[in-house]
């Protein structure tokens, strides 16, 4: 029983680590509001993406100007609460 449990804990763990940031509402809502203070503070310009892979992490961009480089703005981004 704990070594099923550990096996649980450790997907839940690594699924946290690809995807947790990017549905948590909080982290969410706090990496478009950084990524807003990049872009300028227009919410009409701003793409925010989640990029999942071996290190994952949020890249903000410009969508009225896609030939200007992505920000990457890394997987933690400090909700206000």
């Amino acid at each position: 029983m704990r070594a099923l449990t550990g096996v649980v804990a450790g997907i839940a763990g690594v699924g946290f680590y690809l995807y947790g940031p990017a549905v948590t509402p909080a982290l969410h809502a706090a990496a478009v509001a950084e990524c807003n203070d990049i872009t300028g503070g227009s919410y009409r310009h701003v793409r925010l993406d989640w990029v999942a892979g071996v290190t994952p992490y949020w890249q903000c961009s410009w969508s009225n100007d896609p030939g200007r480089a992505a920000v990457d703005m890394g997987w933690w981004v400090t909700p206000t609460l």
